[in-house]
């Protein structure tokens, strides 16, 4: 019974007078965070740092010597994003800190990949440009390849496969006519799915004061006389 019974000490490693029940060899520290944070008498391999953000002072035992500048991994991080501008993000409106070198190489719109992922406009961007990766690697098809060599023969200046708006790709672009060619596969484009986006995307542009003219696989196999006319008519 008196090995714990209630003892007066001074802790060794705060300074400070307590009372508590201890055995006789072990008054030497007021609790177990005292003794971790000390220079113990039996373990002096170790060294203070001065912490290199809050400035506190904090024993670093010997196999943590290395590379320790700060006395907690708050005090680490904060000192590493002390030059880090705040951005607010498009999609959840929460604070995030991007630093300045990042800031180059990336548009901060966005605090984590969830919210990228979330933004519409965003995806949509995506599956336009990697079809227009993929349209680059693949190179034209027999249909647009037929195409350009009408616009070639009819003496037409024009662009091939060109994003508009951001929002959809064109197979050809007479800019200053304001006329936009369409080569249709009538196989692919009779579908009623892709009909309804033909027509949607025509709307668009039309809306956008450009004229859009669509030329099928068909017409040029069975009319190329009329493909021609049409063609001239609208430019």
């Amino acid at each position: 019974m008196n090995k714990y019974k209630l003892r007066k000490f001074k802790c060794i490693g705060c300074g400070k007078e307590v009372e508590l029940r201890r055995p006789s060899n072990k008054t030497s520290y007021c609790s177990l965070f005292c003794y971790r944070n000390s220079i113990r008498p039996n373990n002096k391999k170790g060294k203070i740092i001065k912490c290199g953000n809050c400035g506190k002072e904090k024993y670093i035992p010997k196999s943590q010597i290395k590379n320790v500048n700060f006395c907690s991994t708050k005090c680490a991080n904060e000192y590493q994003g002390r030059n880090k501008i705040d951005f607010i993000c498009k999609i959840c409106g929460n604070k995030f800190r991007w630093s300045k070198s990042r800031t180059t190489d990336n548009n901060p719109t966005y605090c984590s990949i969830n919210c990228r992922n979330k933004d519409t406009e965003h995806m949509i961007k995506c599956g336009i440009n990697s079809t227009i990766r993929q349209q680059k690697k693949r190179g034209l098809n027999k249909l647009e390849l037929k195409g350009r060599k009408i616009l070639k023969e009819l003496g037409i200046k024009f662009n091939e496969q060109v994003l508009m708006f951001d929002k959809f790709l064109v197979d050809i672009l007479l800019k200053n006519k304001k006329v936009i060619i369409q080569w249709d596969g009538e196989y692919w484009h009779t579908k009623p799915k892709r009909v309804l986006l033909d027509k949607s995307q025509d709307a668009y542009l039309e809306k956008c004061g450009y004229k859009v003219l669509r030329i099928t696989d068909k017409e040029i196999k069975n009319n190329i006389k009329k493909v021609y006319d049409n063609i001239t008519r609208a430019i």
